[in-house]
């Protein structure tokens, strides 16, 4: 994190650097994401409260600069989606995964500096989404000014993500119908409860993509797992038999026999698409195996081990010292030409979870809870 503190932000124009070399200096001209510059807000804004560094001031510079040059560009409301160095709009379309990301951070930079204004802004996103971005068919568009097709469930696991944040920061019980909502589609529509598999690529009507539904990621298998679980512990409502379901199919099919890191990409018969890994798949696995451990999945604590050492081999070891090689192939090479700064916030993910176990011995007898978070009571929603 001090690595990050210091490298992250571009001091010449302003904002977070969309990506590192490989030594550690920031690069200029790569278009500059809004989800990657709100994901650096949360991270120092998270990490502060986890008590590992001093950065609510960078968390908010960096929102306020974001608020200035991508909220509501040209007038038509929410966020725009692509700004360049100097935080020109260079791409106006609004997406959903951006917008899903703004909440996080906004729920995480109030949480942080006790800003009213951070919820507000979190708040005025939502009615954005709800408002503009609302699917007749369910769920929500990929974006305004962008194609709309394949509709994936990415964008709106992160958006339940955000909405989880946004309720444990600020009590507020408005917003667990919209949780609901979201985890509904999740249990009616991503989960395939026959096979224990997440889809990933839908028609408008929310059927599988007669080219791109047969695609999975065992990293996103991994990301519900730990979902599952953080709205069991905010909500009360059961994670039922999906997460463990998902977390056996991604050991079972989703792992590259040749390097032990889970797949980019396979299919629905468990045959790799693409045989390479990214750095943030791992750390998914590192955290969806935190869950099952506290779950007393007696499997755990192994494949704990075996994601823990995956990472650091391939992924963390061989790259400067706070940063990753990002991309490997499915020899087990690196095929990494920067370090993108958005998958900072997975290894925090990943970081915070593991930090919440206290057990020494790995056992399974764990009691644990995320780093800076306070538990709710169940809800009686």
């Amino acid at each position: 994190m001090p690595f990050w503190a210091e490298r992250a932000w571009d001091a010449r124009n302003g904002g977070f650097f969309e990506a590192l070399d490989m030594s550690g200096r920031g690069l200029n001209g790569i278009p500059r994401r809004v989800r990657a510059q709100a994901r650096q807000s949360y991270v120092f804004a998270r990490c502060t409260l986890a008590g590992w560094v001093n950065e609510t001031e960078q968390a908010v510079e960096g929102l306020e600069r974001l608020k200035a040059h991508a909220w509501q560009a040209g007038g038509m409301g929410g966020w725009s989606h692509l700004l360049d160095d100097q935080g020109q709009v260079i791409d106006a379309r609004r997406d959903l995964y951006d917008h899903a990301f703004i909440i996080l951070a906004c729920a995480w930079v109030f949480k942080a500096s006790g800003d009213s204004t951070y919820r507000d802004l979190a708040f005025e996103t939502l009615d954005f989404v709800e408002t503009k971005m609302a699917s007749e068919q369910g769920g929500f568009i990929e974006g305004i000014g962008a194609p709309l097709q394949p509709r994936r469930q990415n964008p709106h696991m992160h958006l339940l993500e955000a909405l989880m944040a946004l309720y444990e920061t600020t009590d507020d019980p408005d917003l667990l119908p919209r949780i609901a909502g979201l985890r509904n589609l999740f249990d009616g529509t991503f989960y395939q409860s026959d096979c224990g598999q997440l889809l990933e690529f839908f028609t408008d009507d929310w059927l599988p993509h007669p080219q791109q539904g047969h695609v999975l990621e065992p990293g996103h298998f991994c990301e519900w797992v730990w979902l599952l679980a953080e709205c069991e512990r905010l909500t009360g409502w059961s994670a039922g038999e999906a997460g463990a379901a998902l977390f056996a199919n991604a050991m079972a099919r989703g792992r590259n026999s040749r390097t032990g890191l889970l797949y980019t990409s396979m299919d629905t018969s468990g045959q790799p698409i693409d045989a390479g890994s990214r750095t943030w798949m791992q750390t998914e696995w590192v955290r969806a195996a935190s869950v099952e451990l506290k779950r007393g999945n007696p499997l755990a604590a192994e494949l704990l081990e075996l994601s823990c050492e995956g990472l650091l081999k391939h992924h963390l070891g061989p790259a400067v010292a706070g940063g990753w090689a990002d991309a490997i192939d499915s020899e087990g090479m690196s095929r990494s030409a920067n370090m993108p700064g958005s998958t900072l916030y997975h290894l925090v993910g990943s970081l915070i979870e593991l930090a919440g176990l206290h057990s020494t011995d790995m056992s399974g007898e764990v009691s644990c809870g995320p780093v800076g978070a306070e538990e709710k009571p169940t809800s009686t929603v």
